[in-house]
Parts: C-alpha cells; sequence; structure tokens
C-alpha cells in the first residue's frame, strides 16, 4: 500500500505542484539561522543570455582557454611530425600544480577533454591540454609562453598519451594532490569494434602490452596483455610541467571512475564511479606517495567485521572490477561522479538517473546505498505529507525494484572514520511537472545532478563550489518550454551542519546548452571554472568550450550581501522606520532579518510585527522568501 501511494503521488501535477512550491519557498527558505555570506552571489538566472553567467563587481570574470580556438603544441603522433593544432573541446576536469619558480607565476593548470573524436595530431579519444599562468599588473592572468623539455614551445600544451601509455579515454574528472593530478578516463566500452566506433573512434585496436607497446609500465604488471579496449577507463596519472601521462593505475582497476580523492595521509585513495549501478572504492598505499604498491577495496556499508571488500591484486580481477565488487556484495549508488574533501570527511556527488532498478542480473547481489535510502524517504514524505511508515529494508527495496524515480540526485557525506555515508543535501525541490519561469512560484533555488565539486576557502571559511549537469529539462530541472539547459554553480557555507536547497547561493551558470564544471580554487582571489560543450548558436566564444576564471576572492569578506545583487522589488511596506520597539509590515508573511554584514539574525514565520528591543541601533534588512528586501533603522 506504501509503494502504491508513492507511485500514486508521483504521477500527481497540478494540485501537489502549486502547494508544494509555495511550501518550499515560504518555509524552508528560513531553516538555517545565523548562516553568514559575505559575499553578493545570489545572480538570477537569464534564460535567454548567451553567454556565462556572473554575479556584478567586485568579483571579476576572465576567460582563459576556449576550445577550438586557442592553438595547442602536439607532439609527433601517428606517424605525423610534432606541430600545432586547434584544441579539444568539451573542457570537464581543472588540475592545478602550484609553481612559483618566477615572480607572478602560480602554477601549472591542466583541462580534461570528455571527447572520443579522432584526431591526427592530438591523439584519438579524449586527452588533456596544459599550461601556466601567471598574475600580472592589475590582477590580471596571463598564459605564459614555455619551452618543454621535449622541445615544444608555445602556451597550449596537448599531453602526450599515444606515445607513453597506450591512448586514453574520454577524460572526465580527475584527482589533484599536493602538485600531482590524475585524470578519469570514464567512457566504458566491452569490446574493440565499441572504442573503433565505425572508424570515427580509435584507430588502434591491436592488443596492448603493458610495458613494452609503450613506455610507461607498471610494476607487477609488465608484460601482461590487454584487448585494446581494455586499456581505457582506468585512472592515469599525468605530468602536467612536461605535458605527458607517467601511468595508468592498473592496481586500482578498471571502473567507470568519474574523480577521485587522496586524503591527508598520502596514502588513502577513494574512487567514485558514474554508473547505476556504481561502486565506492578505495585503494590504500603500502607507502605514503607511492601509489604503484598496495590493496584495494570495495565498499559494502552492511558489512559485519569490515565495511570494504578486499580485491587481490590480479589484473583479470581488476580489469572487470564493477562486475566483481557487486558479485561480492558491494553497495550500489545511482552514478557517483566526483568528491572534494573538507573537516576530514569526504563530500560525493550522487548525479542520480531518472528511471533506475537494481533488480536483475548481477545488481541482484548487491546492497543499495544509504543515500539512495535516505532520498526515496525524504521524497516520500514530500509528496506524501507523512514520513515513510516502513523501514530503512523496505525503502532499500522499493529503490530497487525501481520505485524511485532519482530526478534530481543528491551530495552524500561519507566520514572515513566510521565508514558511513549519508545523504547531505538532496536535489530538488520535487514537482510533478515543470513550472513556467514566468510564474511567481518557480523556485529561486532549484538544484538539480550535481556533478563536479571542489571547496572554496575565504578568510578562513570554507565553501563548497557544486556544479551541475543536468540529466533532462523535466520536474523543475529547467522551466516549462525551454529544451536549452543551463547548468548553474552554487556555494554552501559548510558551518551549515543541515543544509537544504536554500542555503545555497548561485556564483555562476553555464553558457546555454553547456555543462559547467571543474570549478578549483587556485589562490586566495581566484577560482577556475569550465563551460562545457555550449550551443554552437551562443555569441562567441561562449559557442566553444572554455575555461574562465572568477577573481576578488580575497577582498569579498566585507561586503554586504544585499551590495551589487540583483534584490527583487518590494510588494510589502514596513513602518514605522526607524523603529524602537515593534517593526510593523503591510501584510503578514515569512521574513528574516539580516544585519549588514549579511549574518541571518532572526526567521519569524506568517508574522506582521518584529520584536527589535533586543537589537542593537543600527541598520538592518528584512527580507521575504521571494528575495523582496527591504532596509530599516533601530534606534
Amino acid at each position: 500500500m506504501v509503494t502504491q501511494q508513492f507511485e500514486f503521488c508521483l504521477k500527481q501535477s497540478n494540485k501537489m505542484k502549486k502547494i508544494l512550491l509555495l511550501s518550499t519557498l515560504g518555509v524552508c527558505a528560513f531553516a538555517q539561522a545565523n548562516a553568514q555570506i559575505p559575499f553578493p552571489v545570489n545572480i538570477t538566472p537569464d534564460w535567454t543570455t548567451q553567454t556565462v553567467l556572473m554575479p556584478r563587481s567586485p568579483l571579476m570574470h576572465q576567460n582563459i582557454f576556449v576550445g577550438g580556438l586557442d592553438t595547442v603544441q602536439s607532439t609527433a603522433t601517428y606517424g605525423n611530425p610534432a606541430g600545432k593544432a586547434p584544441a579539444k573541446q568539451w573542457h570537464d576536469f581543472i588540475g592545478f600544480a602550484k609553481d612559483s619558480a618566477a615572480i607572478g607565476d602560480l602554477g601549472w593548470v591542466i583541462v580534461n577533454h570528455e571527447m572520443t573524436t579522432k584526431d591526427n595530431n592530438l591523439g584519438d579519444g579524449g586527452g588533456m591540454t596544459t599550461f601556466r599562468l601567471k598574475r600580472t599588473a592589475g590582477d590580471k592572468l596571463e598564459v605564459v609562453n614555455q619551452t618543454l623539455a621535449d622541445g615544444r614551445t608555445g602556451k597550449f600544451f596537448n599531453v602526450d598519451f599515444v606515445n607513453t601509455v597506450g591512448e586514453t579515454g574520454m577524460n572526465c574528472g580527475g584527482i589533484t594532490k599536493a602538485g600531482r593530478i590524475w585524470t578519469a578516463e570514464e567512457w566504458m566500452q566491452s569490446s574493440n569494434a565499441g572504442i573503433y566506433a565505425g572508424g570515427a573512434g580509435y584507430r588502434d585496436t591491436s592488443d596492448f602490452v603493458i610495458g613494452t607497446t609503450t613506455p610507461a609500465g607498471f610494476p607487477g604488471f609488465n608484460g601482461k596483455t590487454l584487448k585494446r579496449f581494455q586499456n581505457l577507463n582506468w585512472m592515469v596519472e599525468i605530468d602536467p610541467k612536461n605535458a605527458k601521462a607517467i601511468r595508468k593505475q592498473y592496481n586500482w582497476g578498471r571502473a567507470g571512475w568519474e574523480g577521485g580523492v587522496i586524503m591527508d595521509d598520502n596514502k588513502t585513495v577513494y574512487l567514485f564511479e558514474d554508473a547505476s549501478p556504481g561502486i565506492l572504492g578505495k585503494f590504500v598505499a603500502t607507502t605514503a606517495g607511492d601509489f604503484t604498491a598496495g590493496q584495494m577495496f570495495v565498499y559494502k556499508h552492511d558489512g559485519t567485521t569490515t565495511k570494504w571488500i578486499a580485491i587481490e591484486n590480479n589484473l583479470d580481477t581488476l580489469v572487470n572490477l564493477n562486475t566483481v565488487a557487486i558479485r561480492r556484495g558491494a553497495t550500489l549508488f545511482n552514478r557517483l561522479e566526483w568528491g572534494a574533501v573538507n573537516g576530514g570527511k569526504v563530500y560525493i556527488t550522487e548525479t542520480g538517473r531518472d528511471a533506475f532498478n537494481y533488480n536483475s542480473g548481477n545488481a541482484l547481489n548487491g546492497v543499495i546505498s544509504p543515500s539512495l535510502v535516505d532520498g526515496y524517504k525524504t521524497r516520500f514524505k514530500i509528496v506524501n505529507g507523512i514520513d515513510f511508515p516502513g523501514t530503512d529494508a523496505n525503502a532499500a527495496d522499493s529503490v530497487r525494484q525501481g520505485r524511485f524515480f532519482d530526478y534530481y540526485g543528491r551530495v552524500i557525506e561519507f566520514n572515513p572514520a566510521t565508514d558511513v555515508v549519508r545523504s547531505f543535501l538532496e536535489g530538488g525541490p520535487y514537482t510533478a511537472t515543470a513550472t513556467s519561469k514566468d510564474l511567481p512560484y518557480y523556485p529561486s533555488k532549484h538544484f538539480s545532478n550535481p556533478d563536479g565539486i571542489d571547496f572554496l576557502t575565504i578568510k578562513g571559511k570554507s565553501y563548497m563550489m557544486v556544479q551541475e549537469d543536468l540529466n533532462g529539462t523535466s520536474y523543475n530541472r529547467m522551466p516549462n518550454g525551454l529544451t536549452q539547459t543551463v547548468c548553474e554553480m552554487y556555494l554552501l557555507d559548510m558551518s551549515i551542519t543541515t543544509p537544504n536547497i536554500n542555503d545555497l547561493q548561485r556564483l555562476t551558470a553555464s553558457a546555454p546548452g553547456g555543462e559547467i564544471t571543474g570549478a578549483i580554487q587556485i589562490d586566495s582571489k581566484t577560482i577556475l571554472v569550465n563551460c562545457q560543450h555550449p550551443n554552437t548558436s551562443n555569441v562567441a566564444p561562449y559557442n566553444n568550450s572554455l575555461t574562465y576564471a572568477i577573481s576578488g576572492f580575497d577582498g569579498s569578506d566585507k561586503l554586504s550581501i544585499f551590495e551589487n545583487q540583483e534584490v527583487k522589488a518590494a510588494t510589502f511596506s514596513v513602518y514605522p522606520n526607524p523603529a524602537a520597539r515593534e517593526l510593523h509590515l503591510s501584510k503578514s508573511m515569512d521574513v528574516a532579518i539580516y544585519s549588514m554584514t549579511g549574518a541571518r539574525l532572526k526567521v519569524l514565520r506568517n508574522t506582521q510585527t518584529v520584536d527589535v528591543t533586543d537589537m542593537a541601533a543600527g541598520t538592518y534588512f528584512i527580507r521575504s522568501a521571494e528575495g523582496e528586501t527591504l532596509k530599516f533603522v533601530v534606534q
């Protein structure tokens, strides 16, 4: 009966839609008290723009690297001499290796290309581009001319995979740790015909011999033979300063890895698989910093003596890691993508998938992740108005059988100290159908299908940077009637322990059609961000994939959250102003009171009177659930 009720509610639209949206905006917007956002980031989406969306001054925007337009220097490849070619597109992960050898130098930036195209000069499949950044007068960034050890000279350099590790896959996420960088080859294929793609994909389908076919071997696996398609979909370590691959990380296993993190011990690696079902991996190195020897594990949250299944260091096993892991009872996730570490905990994006089930084949051997159980129970309460009445096992069974449509995904939290995983921030808000962008009850915050994730530190305060890659446009992932996607990047104050969607602050958004991804902080002033595969009809250069910088964070803590923002005109008034004892509102409503520095001081629901006797003399802001804001003075 519970399942039938949930499935029925998922199909309802008009009545539930309006009630839910008004409830979300009118109540949830004020669930967190005393959150402080010290800079103006709450930009308003413009669904008709043809550029990336940016907050107003004092934050500054600068385009750095444009796919298809900027020229990269190539090595001798497929019998072609070293030369140059237009950069590849589909920018995804950004790695950064600090290097301040010269005055003003910041370090090496390396950008993934999530492609599978054939290229005579740059190599088939995906690949990476590396370049060196410096800061010039006026706080501008500049790509520096370099000469590499192999003789290539220029600004942008293609990373050589062909002559080092035997090609690369569709490069998506990756790992940055203490100047070392790994790229993830996500594109899982099961045959050479699949990677050949009728001549449009990989030209070389011959067997690959580790350590013989190319110079980059691997201890314990040299001389082993792989089918060519099996030499894709590993994590690969890169040398950004010399623009070449170092080795494929065969002992971490072959899977649909999207990203990973290396912990502060410089021994423990967590790996995240973008698959449905996907797995959570862990590798523990024998010696800190040496990832060629150690033990591989996969996560099983309901394990009795341990939560980790040990995987033998055998190439036949490692090449089929997902299948082996699930057969042995691993925990099943719904598209894990990127991860980042904050406060000793690992935060991972679980992007979600609209329709899925784990009720057949090998998936029957695995166990449903607590994050999906949390997501199912949260959705059940939204659509039914009551807590899920069954057990977690009942909820897991509903997920397994395909009764949970995971439209929005979530950010999950994994605690290495306890080996416990939970949903940290659910996407949404859920509605049975999308609503028009022109209606007043379209949600001002709509967080869907998180993909990229990292952390930004401003004056010692930590913010999550989380980026969308929309799986679709329905269910309020985009306003009703819009078929193009505009993916958004949000900041979350990590001092909020139980966040909800309304605690997010929108920092930037992609040009139409693009994914927003790759955000990484390179110093106290600047983050880099990618806009991937935007519409080719956008204005130049926003019709190409591009890497851009947002700078100015080092001085942002002196600003009010209401300076330089798009603030809605108020449809209410307050009096008297100045006020000594009580501030009266012209209508009953939900409001929050903020200081001039952005500290949220009070949250009041369904009120027309605010007691100000406990507030110091000064100027304050009162803000409605719809974002309408007025300034008032306490005497």
